[in-house]
């Protein structure tokens, strides 16, 4: 324990401490996998969307919601009970009403696929270590538009904002990201994303950083309305080769039921590089949706265990 309590403040508070002006790299705003569904799927997400949570990981597929809905999960990091992790996500679809005339008579038809799509979320991460507190936390929102049937971009932008008990350990700062996807079968889309396009963290110790810059490229196909397959491969400056492969899958065993979702990942110069597999089911009554994700750690720390809700209305 006391080994895991050194590496989280050294990766959480001190490396921030030791960069310089203008750096390129910081450990404060680490991707943490938001959205249980998609960490159950290794993280092979950029491409799915459709759900609030895609605000985060690529905010143009944020534009194949169906409607509203809510979207909150929580994790205990690394099983360690030191840090914590929220998500709380609101996302919309705008729906346009199409009059046609229907022999004498004006029928109105409801366009779920054509109007833009918004998300709004809050994120934190809380770390307590005996008198010492640390916190994270972006509060932001994203837009998604459609062209045609087959283009989809949008937009995110955060505000981030770091506190701690350390003296002159805290920062303000944003992030505008980035996204696009294609549609280029009715069963396939291919996306990129970059999270990070422009950002700046401003600390209280005049020192100012951008977080590390990375582009997702990421592909999805489902098969039917049961089964759901994705890939993506993310590219990080300053890393040689890809920083991280990622691979999952979601099955719908009773349809609208009951989903198993799995996923294996490949992650390059995190605490150490990590080849695991993930899992998660997911059970939904009418207009909720409970999702369960297990990722198994580096080997330094311990497994994440992650509980989530979507509402739909």
């Amino acid at each position: 324990m006391n080994r895991a309590r050194g590496i989280v403040m050294a990766v959480l508070l001190l490396v921030p401490l030791s960069a310089p002006r203008a750096a390129t790299r910081t450990a404060a705003f680490a991707p943490a996998d938001p959205g249980v569904r998609a960490a159950a799927m290794g993280g092979a997400y950029s491409a799915v969307g459709g759900e609030p949570s895609a605000l985060y990981w690529n905010p143009a597929t944020l534009f194949y919601q169906t409607g509203r809905g809510f979207e909150a999960s929580y994790a205990n990091l690394y099983g360690l009970g030191l840090a914590r992790r929220t998500f709380i996500t609101f996302g919309t679809k705008s729906v346009y009403e199409v009059p046609r005339f229907v022999g004498e008579r004006v029928e109105v038809t409801r366009d779920m696929e054509s109007g833009p799509a918004y998300a709004f979320g809050i994120q934190s991460l809380s770390l307590d270590i005996g008198d010492e507190g640390y916190s994270e936390m972006s509060v932001g929102g994203g837009a998604a538009w459609g062209y045609s049937d087959r283009v989809a971009v949008g937009v995110s932008l955060r505000a981030l904002f770091v506190s701690s008990d350390l003296h002159d350990v805290s920062a303000k700062g944003y992030a505008l990201g980035f996204g696009a996807a294609y549609r280029y079968s009715s069963h396939e889309r291919l996306a990129v994303a970059v999270p990070n396009l422009f950002t700046r963290l401003f600390w209280k110790f005049d020192t100012t950083e951008r977080l590390p810059l990375g582009v997702n490229l990421g592909w999805t196909r489902s098969f039917g309305s049961d089964l759901v397959l994705s890939a993506e491969t993310e590219w990080r400056e300053q890393e040689e080769g890809p920083y991280r492969i990622a691979v999952g899958g979601e099955w719908w065993v009773f349809p609208a039921r009951l989903a198993l979702r799995a996923g294996f990942r490949h992650v390059n110069g995190a605490l150490d590089d990590i080849d695991k597999p993930t899992f998660g089911v997911g059970v939904r009554f009418s207009r909720l949706r409970f999702d369960y994700a297990f990722r198994l750690g580096p080997d330094a720390l311990g497994d994440t265990h992650r509980l989530g809700l979507l509402a739909g209305f």
